[in-house]
């Protein structure tokens, strides 16, 4: 699923700030993980530790029902996730708040962005609401499972090689949903959390956004 790289006209860098995650008496996990998945998740929280990555509702909500609407036709769907990175005793995490996604050309194995709807997607992308930082990229599998292909991989080494960038990947017809991020040559699964969008927000100070993207040149 190669994703053409934006270009960066402006930026302005931020140290990650050290903010408490989301309590774990807020977050859960999701429906439609795996026992084996479900198992990583329930170590991870009792570890008292951050989880590498935490969704919330609304995010997952609109992945999800984005996937949904295509699983009939098994047409695969993409998007990135928009969030933060704070970091607490020492671990960075990601948080995702919101995601973005336009028009797209999609098949039952492969899915880009439409060229022609990438003002759309950045129009989006500036009207978030929030300074966000993209945290990683969303994209389904229906009936496939979950997994990165290589293709998944090149686009994850390509565009989100950070330690803190996700691959979400859901499977809409056999209700299956992991995330995974780069572990040297490959790549592993990491576990997350759902948390309730409003009581967390609320505790997170809003910023103002200060970075500027415009599509790529196609060649």
């Amino acid at each position: 699923m190669p994703v053409p790289r934006p270009r960066i006209v402006k930026e302005t860098r931020r140290p990650v700030a050290e903010v408490e995650p989301p309590s774990a008496c807020l977050v859960r996990p999701h429906e439609w993980l795996s026992e084996e998945s479900r198992s990583e998740f329930e170590s991870a929280l009792r570890s008292g530790r951050p989880l590498p990555l935490y969704i919330s509702e609304k995010a997952e909500r609109k992945i999800r029902e984005h996937a949904l609407k295509y699983a009939p036709r098994r047409l695969e769907v993409m998007g990135f996730l928009l969030g933060e990175v704070s970091s607490w005793g020492g671990v960075t995490y990601a948080i995702v708040r919101d995601v973005g996604t336009t028009e797209l050309r999609s098949s039952s194995s492969k899915v880009r962005f439409d060229p022609e709807a990438f003002p759309k997607l950045f129009h989006e992308l500036d009207g978030s609401g929030f300074d966000y930082v993209l945290v990683g990229w969303y994209h389904s599998h229906p009936g496939h499972t979950c997994f990165l292909s290589r293709t998944d991989l090149d686009t994850q080494r390509t565009m989100f090689d950070q330690p803190y960038h996700s691959a979400l990947v859901i499977d809409p017809i056999n209700r299956d949903i992991k995330t995974f991020r780069l572990a040297g040559d490959s790549y592993e699964e990491v576990p997350f959390a759902l948390f309730p969008s409003a009581e967390v927000e609320a505790e997170r100070r809003p910023r103002r956004r200060k970075l500027k993207i415009e599509p790529a040149t196609m060649g």
